[in-house]
C-alpha cells in the first residue's frame, strides 16, 4: 500500500484520538464518558496495528514518528499513572531536555549560523558603509548611536562607554522578545524567523564594530558576554524550533501539512519552553553580575565560564538513557 493511501484510510481515526487524548489531559479521565473512553480505546488500538505497520513499511518516514508520539501519549493518558509534575518538570529540565536539543540538533545549528553570519556582516558594515549600518539599527538606537558612529567613531570614548550599560540593558529586553518571535515565526514558513535571527545578528554586530571604532570593546564585550553566553544560545535554540515548524510546512513530504506540523510541534514547543529558564538565568545575571565591580576581564572570564557551563548541559546529562 502507497504511504499515502494508508495515511489518507486511517487520518480520521488518528485525529479522533489526537482529540480525545487532549481532552483528557484538560478534563482528566473522570471527566470523560463511558462512550468517550471505550472510543477511545478502541482508536488506540487501531493506531497502535497502525504504527506496527508504519513501522515495518515505512520507517523513517513523519508518518511512524506521528503514531509513535500518538500511540505514546494515548497510552500514558489510558494506562499510566501521571508523574507528579514537580518530578515530571525536574527530569524534563535535568535529563530530557539536552537530549531533546542534541536530536534536534540541525535546525538549532541553522539558527545559530544565521545568527552568528549576520553579527559578522554588522560588524563588517559598520567598518565599510557606517551609514547602511546605522539603518539596520533600531530608531531607539540609531538617534544615538548611529549620530556618534558617523559624527565621529574614533573620539567621545567616555560617551560610549557611558552608554555601554543601557545598550546593555536594551540588548537583553530585545533578545527576549527576539526568542518569542523566531519561534512564531516558522508558521510563516520561517520567513519571520530568519528575519528576526538576521536583524538581532545585525543589531549585535554594528553594535560591536561601533564600539570596536571607538576602542571600546573590552568595554561592550564585558557587558555583552556575561548574559549573553547564555541569552545568544537561547534565541538559537527558540529559532530552530521555529525552523522546526518551517520545515514541517515547508518539506512535509506525503503528510497534508497540517498533519507534518503536528508530528513535529510537540518536539517544538518543548524545545522553545527549555529557553525560559535560560532566559530568566541571563536576565538574573543581567541584573546582578553585570553591574559589579568585577572588572572587565573578570566579568569576560564569568562569561565564558557560563558558557561553558551550558555546552556541558546541553552535551552531556541523559546520554546513557535509553530512547
Amino acid at each position: 500500500m502507497e504511504e499515502r493511501e494508508f495515511v489518507a484510510g486511517s487520518r480520521e481515526v488518528w485525529e479522533r484520538l489526537a482529540s480525545a487524548v487532549a481532552l483528557v489531559r484538560s478534563r482528566g479521565v473522570k471527566g470523560m464518558g463511558a462512550p468517550a473512553l471505550r472510543q477511545m480505546h478502541e482508536d488506540y488500538r487501531h493506531a497502535a496495528a497502525d504504527l506496527a505497520y508504519s513501522q515495518t513499511h515505512y520507517p523513517r518516514s513523519e508518518t511512524t514518528a506521528y503514531l509513535n508520539r500518538l500511540v505514546g501519549s494515548a497510552h500514558g493518558e489510558l494506562y499510566g499513572d501521571r508523574p507528579r509534575r514537580i518530578g515530571a518538570a525536574w527530569r524534563f529540565v535535568t535529563r530530557e531536555y539536552p537530549r531533546l536539543v542534541r536530536r534536534c540538533w540541525r535546525p538549532v545549528l541553522l539558527s545559530a549560523a544565521i545568527l552568528s553570519a549576520a553579527v559578522v556582516l554588522g560588524w563588517v558594515l559598520v567598518y565599510t558603509d557606517p551609514a547602511l549600518a546605522r539603518l539596520t539599527l533600531p530608531e531607539a538606537f540609531r538617534d544615538t548611536v548611529g549620530e556618534v558612529m558617523e559624527r565621529d567613531t574614533t573620539a567621545g570614548g567616555d560617551v560610549w562607554a557611558a552608554m555601554a550599560p543601557a545598550i546593555s540593558a536594551a540588548i537583553t529586553v530585545n533578545n527576549v522578545q527576539v526568542s518569542l518571535t523566531v519561534f512564531a515565526g516558522g508558521i510563516t514558513f520561517g520567513a519571520l524567523t530568519a528575519w528576526a535571527l538576521v536583524r538581532n545578528g545585525l543589531l549585535l554586530g554594528v553594535l560591536a564594530g561601533a564600539f570596536g571604532q571607538a576602542g571600546e570593546s573590552l568595554s561592550f564585550w564585558s557587558l555583552i558576554v556575561p548574559h549573553g553566553a547564555i541569552e545568544l544560545p537561547a534565541i538559537a535554540l527558540a529559532g530552530g524550533a521555529g525552523l522546526m515548524l518551517a520545515g514541517a510546512l515547508l518539506f512535509p513530504g506525503d503528510l497534508p501539512r497540517s498533519q507534518a506540523l503536528r508530528a513535529v510541534a510537540p518536539d517544538a514547543v518543548r524545545l522553545v519552553l527549555g529557553v525560559v529558564p535560560l532566559l530568566i538565568i541571563a536576565g538574573l545575571i543581567e541584573g546582578f553580575v553585570t553591574p559589579r565591580e568585577l572588572g572587565e576581564v573578570g566579568k569576560l572570564v564569568f562569561g565564558g565560564v557560563a558558557g561553558l557551563g551550558l555546552a556541558a548541559y546541553l552535551a552531556l546529562p541523559g546520554r546513557g538513557d535509553a530512547g
